[in-house]
């Protein structure tokens, strides 16, 4: 069986009816599955084994103290050169972090918390064994610099819509893509760029998470953040406002529309995005909306007092 098919997983309690359920529904969807516990004997016995699985899934439980050694040896597994190897994580919030301490982000390939979505998990697979994961990271290693142009980062955790939004930014841009916030922050760390579009709703790390961690740092800091959603109920709005970004684009506008948005950000760039357009879905930002938007039940509202042009 292609490696790129097979699967290392480890749990401690291999009796776990959730572990039991996921391991049939991977073998369902076509992967060989081998579970191991979290001991380095047991994978250095099959580590040289010619059919050695690319891919890992840990299913935390514990305390990371107790696998401290074991976390620090699959880290060398998955940093290894020229290996193409992939990590998943599974469990609560607390245990990914804690995993991240030993783990660092970029080895990490997806984290998700329990109790996982099978459906998202193979998603997550698939991406990775079938046709994503390992085109887009050609792509990103390969894309011709034009220094003419600028460089934007993509970041979705729908492969299929980031897939999409790279094609047609490429055409205007030099455009990277990634589907996790743990990857877009290891990204920033080796990649310069001028504007980052970031998807808000994101499972484990999600948008506005991910946006914080980014304006924590130093050397990514100074960086424009411009978010992507999906929806615009005044939840999702304020939310955005009060992380002030640089602006924030609907998906739902048309593509040529949001390019041409993004040429609009770079050609005027001492314009901020301050209004909220319904049609081709530009949300503010501005903190001069918050007291705007807290006495309107919806964005339809600022339309009809005409605070805001249609």
């Amino acid at each position: 069986m292609d490696t790129n098919k097979r699967i290392l997983f480890i749990a401690e309690n291999d009796r776990n009816f959730l572990i039991r359920a996921m391991l049939k529904s991977l073998s369902g969807a076509g992967y060989q599955v081998q579970l191991v516990p979290p001991e380095v004997y047991q994978v250095t016995m099959i580590e040289h084994h010619a059919d050695f699985p690319k891919l890992f899934i840990i299913y935390l439980e514990g305390s990371e103290n107790k696998y401290e050694r074991f976390y620090s040896y699959i880290k060398q597994l998955i940093s290894e050169p020229g290996k193409g190897r992939h990590l998943f994580l599974i469990g609560n919030p607390a245990e990914i972090t804690t995993a991240y301490r030993i783990i660092p982000a970029d080895c990490v390939t997806q984290a998700f918390q329990r109790p996982v979505n099978t459906e998202d998990l193979l998603r997550g697979l698939h991406s990775v064994s079938v046709e994503y994961r390992l085109e887009e990271e050609k792509r990103n290693e390969f894309i011709d610099i034009d220094p003419g142009r600028k460089t934007i980062l993509l970041v979705d955790d729908d492969v299929v819509q980031l897939r999409a939004m790279q094609r047609w930014f490429s055409k205007r841009f030099n455009a990277f893509a990634v589907n996790s916030g743990m990857e877009m922050v290891a990204f920033l760390k080796k990649t310069p760029v001028d504007l980052v579009l970031l998807d808000y709703e994101m499972p484990v790390l999600s948008g506005l998470d991910a946006f914080q961690m980014i304006k924590s740092e130093p050397a990514t800091a100074n960086i424009p953040v411009v978010f992507l959603s999906a929806v615009d109920d005044k939840k999702t709005v304020m939310s955005i406002i009060a992380a002030n970004p640089a602006g924030f684009f609907l998906k739902t506008m048309p593509p040529v529309i949001l390019v041409q948005k993004v040429v609009d950000f770079f050609e005027h760039p001492g314009e901020r995005l301050t209004e909220l357009h319904k049609k081709h879905s530009l949300a503010p930002y501005d903190p001069n909306y918050v007291e705007e938007l807290d006495g309107a039940d919806e964005p339809e509202e600022l339309y009809s007092s005409g605070k805001i042009p249609r």
